[in-house]
């Protein structure tokens, strides 16, 4: 269960390139991610989603220019380059490895349909305004994974770490330290935890008077990160100890959380994925000292961003459906060793040595 959340600021944005230009298609053909286009013969043509296949339409015929209206021709090399990322590279450009991940979570999640199936238990505090952004990336989150969830979550949102205490024990419900004043906080700063059906968040920061906190990239962040962990847990993911072989380590609980959460703020237009990833992955001064990943497991480091990085490199070799049976098959299988290898189908040992050699690649330092 996540312990409280340290928030940094996050504010350097990382472009990411995408493109738009590819070689002659046939109608009907498979093409590898909704929304691209590709000009050909005098037509557009855009690759749509056809049942689960990708596959590109009959084209829209592009009208002819104008002589008086003509332009020079862009020269070859002003052309963007198709971005692409061979798996378990070592080498690579990084925006190629997020690119890779991002593209493949959405083709997972096709077109989401939002759903407030959840139970929602809400401070009065909360502004109109908060609660319909806050609500969105709840909506939205729930309605990917509706067949994960089921409608058995419930969702508290507040001000004020008493509201959440005197909430939480009315319903009887708690997360965090069973003998706490309050769930999963001190009280000393906004809290954000999640557990199996439930997600608590306290804007504390943001709503204590005169307060010069603001609604940074990590804030906005934390629905869907928050929710993304109650499909860990919905998916077979427990609370256990290091030493039990089940237990799923940190950097992959919350890097992964770190990770959906981005793509969530990037997918509803409240900020972009690279704001996130610059300040959490490649400008963390947590890692100006590096240390192995495998290392990232316990409550006194810093596993969010490494383990976003982390999560990038898997979805990116793997793809997205394959990373979430990583959950799934370590409750079947019955460690997290043998689930890990049976959903990467790699060994785990060895996929530690290809991220510590392709770790310079992430911009997140190398041994």
């Amino acid at each position: 269960m996540k312990k409280l959340l340290r928030f940094i600021a996050l504010v350097l944005p990382m472009v990411l390139v995408a493109s738009n230009s590819y070689a002659a298609v046939k109608v009907g053909s498979a093409c590898s991610k909704a929304g691209i286009k590709s000009v050909s013969a005098g037509k557009t043509y855009t690759c749509v989603k056809s049942g689960k296949k990708l596959m590109w339409d009959k084209g829209v015929l592009i009208p002819a220019a104008k002589p008086e209206a003509a332009k020079p021709k862009a020269s070859e090399s002003a052309a963007p380059a198709k971005v692409s990322f061979t798996p378990w590279a070592s080498s690579f450009v990084t925006e190629d490895m997020t690119m890779a991940a991002l593209a493949s979570t959405s083709s997972y999640l096709g077109a989401v349909k939002p759903s407030n199936a959840y139970k929602f238990v809400l401070d009065p505090a909360i502004t109109d305004s908060d609660r319909a952004w806050i609500t969105k990336m709840l909506d939205y989150t729930n309605g990917a994974f509706t067949d994960v969830l089921k409608g058995q979550l419930t969702v508290y949102l507040g001000t004020t770490h008493t509201w959440s205490a005197t909430s939480m024990r009315a319903a009887g419900q708690w997360v965090g330290d069973p003998n706490g004043t309050y769930p999963c906080s001190d009280g000393t700063r906004d809290a954000y935890c999640a557990g199996e059906n439930i997600a608590l968040m306290i804007y504390s920061d943001i709503y204590k008077p005169n307060s010069n906190y603001r609604w940074d990239v990590g804030r906005r962040g934390t629905p869907a990160h928050e929710l993304f962990h109650t499909v860990q847990f919905a998916l077979g993911g427990r609370n256990l100890g290091p030493d039990d072989p089940a237990h799923i380590p940190r950097w992959l609980m919350e890097g992964s959380a770190n990770y959906f959460g981005f793509y969530i703020v990037e997918k509803l237009e409240f900020d972009s994925y690279g704001s996130g990833r610059g300040q959490q992955v490649s400008s963390n001064p947590a890692y100006k000292t590096v240390v192995p990943l495998v290392q990232y497991d316990n409550f006194t480091s810093d596993p969010y961003g490494i383990g976003q990085a982390a999560t990038e490199y898997l979805i990116a070799s793997i793809g997205f459906e394959n990373f979430l049976n990583i959950w799934k098959f370590t409750k079947s299988e019955g460690t997290f060793a043998k689930g890990f290898a049976k959903a990467a189908g790699i060994e785990l040992s060895e996929f530690y040595a290809k991220f510590e050699a392709a770790r310079g690649s992430m911009k997140i330092g190398s041994l």
